[in-house]
């Protein structure tokens, strides 16, 4: 008797935990990103054959990309602006004035 194989939303929040270092169940309600149902219908590989391949959707900071043949793609997470490091940080950094322009 074999398992049966991982739906799309399993495999998002396998693929989204492993790429946090967390467990799945510490992550928020997928719901709040997208209709698991739904989603799981739609990407079903024994489905209509129109629907589509991809979806993307952001989900706990990350952008992810599920694939129809069940492949699942973690990007990694956004920088907001607060941790985005201004130009003056970023010349700070490669000991540059900040006045200075940067030209690399």
């Amino acid at each position: 008797m074999g398992t049966e194989p991982a739906t799309p939303v399993i495999s998002i929040l396998e693929a989204v935990a492993a790429a946090d270092r967390t467990e799945a169940l510490d992550l928020p309600p997928l719901s709040a990103a997208v209709d698991p149902e739904a989603l799981n219908a739609l990407l079903d590989p024994s489905g209509n054959a129109s629907a589509p391949k991809r979806v993307t959707f952001d989900y706990a900071g990350r952008t992810v990309t599920v694939r129809r043949d069940g492949g699942v793609v973690v990007d990694p997470p956004r920088a907001s602006a607060v941790d985005r490091p201004s130009d003056t940080d970023a010349a700070r950094q490669a000991g540059v004035r900040a006045d200075e322009p940067l030209v690399e």
